[in-house]
């Protein structure tokens, strides 16, 4: 017999209410609830019951509720806290906290969990560079790669605005050949300016290991457009960490929407950068949309010129890849053709090798060739010795 049973089968037996209640070590008001209810409903009564209130007055409104829903299933990669950013908004107002919202979600299933993420056990060295604001650096890489339902693969290039995190195009490409990539940055270019600065990994086409420099026909015509190549440390994509992080969503994204060819992607591409730019909040952005924080660069260029500071030689680079040097045909890089480089003395048998503002390399005088890091005096000495004794 539960102690329940025991106090009201005393008050049925005659005992009072304020005597059972003693005996049983309960208020008198419990004793009193529990008498009424066996009174009531019998032994049903005595069941243990919801302590929900009947009505709450700071219940969130069904209409919000379902519109949060509309929108979560609209915008399956939102977050709570992305879709109260929105919803707000779109009302004027506050409309609910993002717990609730996540609650609300979580509730019908439209919470996904993610594996939790440690964190780096170590600092993250980044490469000389930094943002200097808005309109002033642009971000590039190739989101991995992508079968398709035809088989073929598709290699998203994307482009971004690290400062604002708005992104200025994904382009659904069949290769990372170099043409269409040059291409796709000629058409960013014209519609949202040219930046002071691009940052990339050391992949191709961005990077050559084959050239000085790393210089690359899509570098060089960064280059001639006044834009300065700059790239991060090898394995090191955490010093591109907004980018990255834009390409966890699309690869969420791209799961969610698989498509059959180059086009299909590319539709859907278009709507993830109008969704990213217009619609997702970001925390980095003081929960700001990107599109209300980018500004363009500075305007496309009518013409291109390669100017060189007065105390620098310059060089024509021939159809060979070649400069004249003392007489002598001394080769660059085939990525030069037909461009002038910049030559300054840094040592007694060095030259620096500028394209632009970009330093390139060096030239060995002593070998008579180029080389990316510049030649240690005692190696200079080493090569004149050698060459003497022949």
């Amino acid at each position: 017999m539960s102690a329940r049973e025991a106090l009201v089968w005393d008050i049925s037996d005659g005992m009072s209410v304020a005597d059972a209640a003693r005996l049983h070590g309960v208020d008198r008001s419990c004793a009193n609830k529990w008498w009424r209810r066996f009174r009531d409903e019998g032994p049903a009564g005595l069941e243990e019951r919801s302590r929900r209130p009947e009505s709450s007055p700071n219940q969130t409104p069904q209409d919000l509720v379902d519109e949060l829903l509309a929108l979560k299933r609209k915008h399956p990669l939102l977050g709570p806290e992305k879709l109260v950013d929105h919803m707000n908004e779109l009302h004027g107002k506050h409309v609910m906290a993002t717990s609730t919202a996540g609650t609300i979600l979580d509730r019908h299933g439209l919470v996904k969990k993610r594996r939790k993420r440690y964190a780096s056990p170590g600092r993250i060295e980044h490469a000389p560079f930094e943002v200097a604001g808005a309109g002033d650096s642009m971000t590039a890489d190739f989101k991995g790669q992508i079968r398709m339902g035809n088989g073929a693969l598709c290699y998203p290039l994307t482009l971004v605005d690290p400062f604002s995190r708005c992104v200025l195009d994904i382009v659904a490409l069949p290769s990372t050949h170099m043409q269409p990539v040059i291409a796709a940055f000629e058409r960013v270019f014209r519609e949202h300016g040219v930046p002071r600065q691009i940052i990339t990994d050391n992949g191709t086409p961005f990077c050559s290991s084959q050239s000085l420099g790393g210089l690359t026909q899509l570098s060089r015509r960064w280059i001639e457009l006044g834009s300065r190549p700059v790239r991060i440390q090898p394995g090191r994509p955490g010093q591109n960490g907004s980018h990255e992080r834009m390409h966890r969503t699309l690869a969420d994204w791209i799961e969610l929407h698989p498509r059959k060819d180059l086009r299909g992607h590319q539709r859907s591409f278009d709507t993830f950068v109008h969704e990213f730019n217009t619609i997702r909040s970001h925390k980095g952005l003081g929960r700001r949309k990107p599109a209300s924080v980018y500004r363009p660069y500075r305007p496309y260029p009518k013409s291109t010129c390669i100017e060189y500071d007065s105390t620098m030689e310059t060089r024509l680079v021939n159809a060979n890849g070649e400069i004249k040097l003392k007489g002598k045909a001394v080769f660059l890089s085939d990525v030069l053709i037909g461009a002038h480089v910049g030559l300054i003395q840094t040592g007694e048998d060095c030259l620096a090798v500028y394209f632009g503002p970009l330093k390139l390399g060096y030239l060995d005088l002593a070998r008579m060739r180029a080389v990316n890091r510049k030649p240690q005096p005692s190696s200079i000495a080493s090569a004149t010795r050698g060459g003497s004794k022949g």
